[in-house]
């Protein structure tokens, strides 16, 4: 009797992770396809490329998130998901405004400074990098100076009403200020200031026709001095040393010994030569003087 052995031969399954590479040697293209015709494809440059690998998330993102490189390590790149926290240019809805936790704003998030730019220049400047100017705001400046610093001119519009320059009272509980504000005006008027502070206590500004403004003393139109006559002379030419201008206002007054009178008047104001003219009732001595006085308008 013949006796059959039956030998079972078990053969062990092993996975071994292999590396498969989709390419076309020609495009360098890997295309991927499902049962419908067309294909996505993805792409690597003709030439110049530097060989490195992307490792993906290991779990799936939520809707709205986006993939962005979390770390670099050599020539290996992770990918993170990530809030797609970007501004929209038509607007972004916002939850919660401010630099807090949780919250949304549009600037830096590091000692870097924030500039605005326009046809490739820029025009605005928020300083972030630490230091005395943080926070200061430059216009036409990317050093600004103060909190905010304007290289140009500044415009106060308005829409039919007057618009002020205001400062506001040294108090935190204040609430006061102190404006400057525009007439009425059928031309441009500017001022220019002085090139220094006054050079004594008590003095103001005035401004020539053309705007330019000086430091005077408030009595600035008024001049007075003391003339001494020839003496036995009547008639008293007095130099003024100032311009004496159309419609000006003389006042005179004669100091003389005790025990005398003596009566004067004005005769003349001469505004070209700058000259007022006086008569005495009696010819004046060598101790008598004419003290004067001419109020400009």
């Amino acid at each position: 009797m013949r006796s059959r052995f039956y030998t079972c031969l078990a053969v062990a399954a092993v996975f071994v992770p292999v590396l498969v590479y989709g390419q076309s040697q020609t495009t360098g293209t890997l295309n991927l396809r499902n049962v419908q015709p067309a294909t996505v494809s993805l792409t690597i440059p003709a030439a110049g490329v530097t060989a490195y690998s992307i490792l993906l998330p290991p779990t799936i993102g939520q809707a709205g998130q986006m993939l962005a490189i979390g770390s670099v390590t050599g020539s290996a790149a992770s990918l993170q998901w990530a809030d797609a926290t970007f501004w929209d240019l038509d607007g972004n809805s916002i939850v919660a405004g401010g630099t807090g936790v949780g919250q949304q704003y549009l600037g830096s998030a590091n000692a870097q400074d924030l500039v605005l730019g326009s046809n490739g220049s820029e025009r605005v400047r928020v300083v972030g990098v630490t230091g005395p100017s943080e926070g200061f705001v430059g216009i036409g400046t990317a050093t600004p100076a103060a909190t905010l610093d304007v290289r140009g001119n500044v415009l106060l519009s308005n829409g039919g009403l007057p618009s002020e320059l205001r400062f506001a009272e040294p108090n935190v509980d204040g609430t006061n200020y102190t404006s400057f504000r525009a007439g009425t005006q059928a031309a441009d008027v500017t001022y220019v200031l002085p090139a220094a502070a006054p050079p004594i206590n008590g003095m103001v500004l005035t401004a020539s026709t053309a705007g330019v403004m000086t430091w005077t003393s408030p009595l600035e139109r008024v001049q007075s001095g003391t003339y001494t006559p020839v003496p036995g002379e009547y008639q008293h030419l007095i130099a003024i040393p100032f311009d004496v201008l159309a419609g000006a206002q003389a006042l005179i007054s004669v100091m003389n010994p005790p025990g005398t009178t003596i009566g004067f008047s004005i005769t003349n104001i001469n505004e070209a030569a700058n000259t007022i003219t006086v008569e005495t009732s009696v010819p004046l001595g060598p101790v008598d003087r004419i003290v004067w006085m001419v109020i400009n308008p």
